[in-house]
């Protein structure tokens, strides 16, 4: 059973990875694209957050199951990976999440006003700050660093 748990585990690790993937190649797009209606439809792209949700409680049920069935729960890399893995979600959340909704809210308001003829110039600085902003950059680090580290820690079980 523990080696169907940890394939699992693996199975799910690889398939959220893939979907959070277009997450990540979506972010970092968004900074080479001027246009802000193109830009937009990056969102057609991108799956639905809750299905990464899913995949993450695919892919950590299987994982504890297995570290509770092995004395392995009672050593500190198990730990430490659920802890790496929580604060790499504090982060995706805050600045991934977070630079989605500035790059469509900003494209939507330069959308509008150059279809008003309103404020275009502050809303395409907005855009184009918006649009710089390292949020893929920062999110994309943490994500590959956090992601080496658990592995890391997983597969060399240091403590």
């Amino acid at each position: 059973m523990y080696n169907w748990l940890v394939f699992l585990h693996i199975f799910f690790a690889f398939a959220f990875t893939l979907a959070h993937g277009v997450h990540a190649a979506a972010m970092l797009a968004f900074r080479n694209e001027k246009d802000p209606e193109r830009a937009l439809t990056f969102f057609n792209i991108v799956p639905e957050i809750h299905m990464v949700r899913i995949l993450i409680v695919s892919m950590g049920l299987p994982g504890f199951i297995a570290a509770f069935i092995t004395p392995w729960w009672r050593q500190g890399w198990v730990w430490a990976s659920v802890v790496i893995f929580f604060i790499i979600s504090f982060f995706m959340y805050k600045y991934g999440a977070g630079y989605f909704e500035l790059i469509q809210g900003a494209a939507e308001r330069l959308i509008e006003a150059r279809k008003t003829n309103t404020d275009v110039e502050t809303a395409l600085k907005a855009f184009e700050e918006a649009r710089t902003a390292r949020h893929p950059i920062t999110v994309s680090a943490i994500g590959v660093a956090g992601l080496a580290i658990i592995l890391w820690l997983m597969r060399f079980k240091p403590f």
